[in-house]
């Protein structure tokens, strides 16, 4: 009997610049500073849980900002006003072996799938700011929440310091194996711009001081 070929590891994934990726500098100019979507701390100086941090793992780049809560009891609030677009309330977590075979899958690919994204997001709500103007299209995502607020629901606006749920870990392998891990409680948090992830293409120093300069920092 042929034994199957064992599929090759995939590369290191790279961060792929958009055509018509914006000016960072010139956002963050534009729409900040802004109030942190969290009470837990901004992760300057933590190149790991920054946006283009390495996600090799499923074959892919980090595309936020980690909030590290460290326990349960810290609530996620939106730093621009905007309207919901999507509430992901009802998140079952999948077995460990269909999480991993989900991975794997996007390890092979080498990059992550928008849905295979979505399903490691947990419970997420996604926010639509709207058109700002010289800046662009600007839309927020919130995930890993152990809760979302029953008020935020699709089509609903909602106003600058609105609660968008309680910060958990939901969609985290911790999560999915029943773990304690206090690391894992954290918000992801995302900005897009034109459907670019806030800081794509930037190397490490470059992306936290524009993420310093969105934040005030």
């Amino acid at each position: 009997m042929t034994t199957p070929a064992t599929p090759a590891t995939a590369p290191p994934a790279q961060v792929v610049v958009p055509a018509g990726t914006p000016d960072w500098a010139a956002v963050a100019a534009g729409i900040g500073p802004l109030a942190l979507p969290s009470d837990c701390p901004l992760p300057l100086g933590q190149p790991g849980l920054m946006p283009n941090s390495d996600r090799s793992y499923r074959g892919g780049v980090h595309q936020g900002i980690d909030f590290v809560c460290m326990e349960y009891g810290h609530l996620a609030t939106l730093p621009l006003p905007g309207r919901v677009l999507l509430a992901m309330t009802d998140y079952v977590e999948p077995s460990k072996e269909d999480r991993d075979a989900i991975l794997e899958e996007a390890q092979q690919l080498g990059a992550t799938p928008p849905y295979t994204l979505q399903f490691l997001f947990g419970r997420f709500v996604v926010i639509d700011h709207g058109l700002v103007e010289g800046v662009g299209h600007v839309v927020s995502v919130y995930a890993h929440l152990a809760e979302v607020d029953p008020a935020v629901r699709p089509g609903v606006a909602l106003p600058a310091g609105a609660v968008v749920g309680h910060i958990g870990n939901s969609g985290t392998e911790t999560a999915v194996i029943g773990g304690t891990r206090p690391q894992s409680i954290h918000l992801h948090w995302e900005l897009h711009i034109n459907d670019v992830p806030f800081s794509t293409g930037l190397g490490e120093q470059a992306t936290a001081d524009v993420v310093a300069q969105l934040f005030g920092a």
